[in-house]
């Protein structure tokens, strides 16, 4: 390469005898005797190189051309050719000298490269470009995303703690509500933010919370999709009127029964009619809780529809509108409700663990609230790591019993452990933010799947689960 360097630069270089021009090439003049180099860039200098083997050929000369220097009295001297007689020597290490045919053909294929080349880096310049723009807008899309989850995160806490009357209630009412957001962000991120069905968004509210209840929701209507602002909203105020009946509603009692009605207007806008009947007689409340109000205010506010809501002795009912931009009328086929159950996250009995816990989490704050739940659980001890190799001195140094495995870590993922503690025939389960979308080796593919954020339920439902699926293999 430091030989072609040296070339003249933008032109074909051709040479029918490399070896006078690269003398190590006079190692292999059997296979490349001959070169043609085109350059197709200036810095770095690339290029593009064709080789000719070597042809041997004679050459005749009029007499040897090689003469003999005498020393004479007078010193040396070159003595006049005595014969002239034809003499031929066969010369190798030389290839078919490069025509100049050949070589305007390459300086042609010079130019045609350049203009590609340069078509080509003019391209990867504007994506670049481009994708440096889709970056910033992405980055800009993503603050703005979080920072209004941690102020809707942050008005929940305010609002939510002027109407609980302890911290345990507090702590119950807020994470449900968090809850809800999450299983509505789920849903409307399993097909890229698009449209997601309501039916879905009511089934997977009443399975999370109503359990044995859950037959007595009744639902009615086509299958609807809603964009997800509106899909967000509705799943907080689906979430309040379900929890709500569930404690105070026609679901708190024996006899009790919802109705759910949807259908499209006129104008195309989504119309839900929430009745309940058959539970305790209904009176208004003389004070207006947040959940009254998340019921009544988030669509007027959040998508400009309508809400409102009366209580009948008979139970309560709620009219909702969607405004028709919010609705798709056609979409997919929703799963059914029994399939919703079989991964809701509220267990059917009281959940309760003994033994020793790993837990690996890599950050602080969910760590600790994890281990406050394995132990309200009934863990007798929680071993706490935040990374692999932490967690691997800490199988070695005490042996779990069961162990809870965050899958991102900030050092890698947690398989090796997983690893680890499959080899000890240690029951694990995964916790990911990424659902049952997350991507597990084969090894590991079977293992169940604790979707954050996490409750107390929903995690010891997953270790139970699992404890009774380890059971019949362990020793």
């Amino acid at each position: 390469m430091q030989c072609l360097n040296r070339t003249t630069a933008g032109t074909v270089f051709a040479t029918h005898d490399l070896g006078s021009v690269h003398e190590p090439a006079r190692g292999f003049a059997e296979r490349a005797a001959g070169l043609m180099s085109i350059p197709v860039s200036r810095t770095p200098r690339d290029h593009i190189v064709f080789f000719r083997r070597e042809m041997a050929r004679a050459v005749t000369w009029a007499g040897a051309p090689v003469k003999v220097v005498t020393i004479g009295e007078d010193g040396p001297r070159l003595s006049p050719r005595k014969s002239f007689e034809a003499w031929r020597e066969v010369v190798r290490g030389q290839s078919t000298p490069w025509s100049d045919p050949e070589i305007r053909i390459a300086d042609s294929l010079r130019v045609t490269f350049l203009e590609v080349i340069l078509r080509l880096s003019d391209m990867a310049e504007t994506e670049r470009r481009s994708a440096g723009e889709r970056q910033e807008l992405l980055i800009a899309e993503l603050n703005h995303r979080v920072r209004n989850i941690l102020g809707l995160i942050r008005g929940l806490i305010s609002q939510t703690r002027g109407g609980t009357l302890s911290v345990t209630e507090f702590a119950g009412v807020l994470g449900s509500r968090v809850q809800a957001l999450a299983r509505a962000h789920d849903q409307i991120t399993a097909d890229q933010w698009g449209p997601a069905p309501l039916r879905l968004l009511i089934e997977a509210e009443a399975a999370a919370y109503l359990n044995d209840k859950v037959s007595r929701l009744s639902m009615t209507g086509p299958d609807l999709l809603l964009q997800p602002q509106a899909f967000s909203t509705l799943a907080l105020v689906i979430h309040e009127l379900i929890t709500n009946s569930a404690k105070y509603g026609a679901l708190c009692g024996q006899l009790g029964r919802v109705e759910v009605a949807w259908s499209l207007d006129a104008s195309g806008a989504l119309v839900i009619d929430w009745v309940e009947t058959g539970g305790p007689a209904v009176q208004a409340p003389t004070r207006r809780g947040f959940g009254s109000t998340i019921i009544e205010r988030s669509i007027p506010h959040d998508l400009k529809g309508e809400a409102s809501v009366r209580y009948h002795l008979a139970g309560l009912s709620a009219h909702l509108v969607v405004p028709a931009h919010f609705v798709v009328e056609k979409g997919r086929a929703a799963p059914r409700l029994e399939e919703i159950q079989a991964v809701a996250v509220a267990p059917q009995g009281p959940v309760r663990l003994v033994g020793r816990a790993l837990l690996v989490e890599d950050n602080m704050i969910i760590a600790l609230d994890a281990e406050e739940m394995l132990l309200s659980l009934g863990a007798e001890w929680v071993d706490t790591a935040s990374g692999v190799d932490e967690a691997l001195r800490l199988i070695e140094s005490a042996r779990p019993d069961f162990a809870v495995l965050d899958v991102n870590l900030g050092d890698g993922m947690s398989f090796a452990v997983a690893d680890r503690l499959a080899a000890l025939d240690v029951p694990y389960v995964f916790a990911s933010g990424y659902g049952e979308d997350a991507s597990f080796p084969d090894a590991h593919a079977g293992a169940p799947v604790v979707k954050k954020p996490y409750t107390a339920e929903s995690l010891g439902a997953a270790i139970i689960q699992r404890l009774r699926d380890h059971a019949p293999s362990r020793s």
